[in-house]
């Protein structure tokens, strides 16, 4: 499958109003789920009062899935609110199905803030925690 047509099913939820939809292929498994009302009002807090830090860099995600910020199971953080983080470090992990991810940062720096919650699911490309230069 490929993201034009993942984007045209993300359309199609919308224009119907529906909440979400999966696709089970012989070596795929597409779950896709629309956010509720308070959602996107939850998203928005952390970007409207992050707006007047500039100088912070944004770590993305690296493709679809369920955005998960500690493993599975334990209460530490991969990379707390205010840590030190190294270039290569594994910040986040990215579960698709079965299947754990790594999302490592691509620059050393401070974690400024973490704009997805931990269970979220999350699209390509999608900004997930703010670092400020180390």
């Amino acid at each position: 499958m490929t993201n034009e047509e993942i984007r045209q099913l993300a359309v199609w939820l919308k224009e119907n109003h529906l909440d979400g939809a999966e696709v089970r292929r012989p070596g795929l498994h597409l779950l896709l789920k629309r956010g509720g009302e308070t959602a996107p009002a939850a998203l928005a807090a952390p970007a409207a009062s992050a707006a007047p830090v500039v100088a912070g860099e944004e770590l993305k995600t690296p493709g679809l899935g369920c955005l998960l910020l500690k493993y599975p199971g334990q209460a530490e953080a991969l990379a707390a609110l205010g840590s030190q983080v190294r270039s290569g470090q594994l910040v986040a992990l990215l579960q698709v199905g079965d299947l754990l991810l790594p999302v490592r940062s691509q620059q050393a720096g401070q974690v400024a803030a973490v704009l997805v919650p931990c269970g979220t699911t999350v699209g390509y490309g999608q900004a997930f925690m703010r670092l400020n230069a180390a």
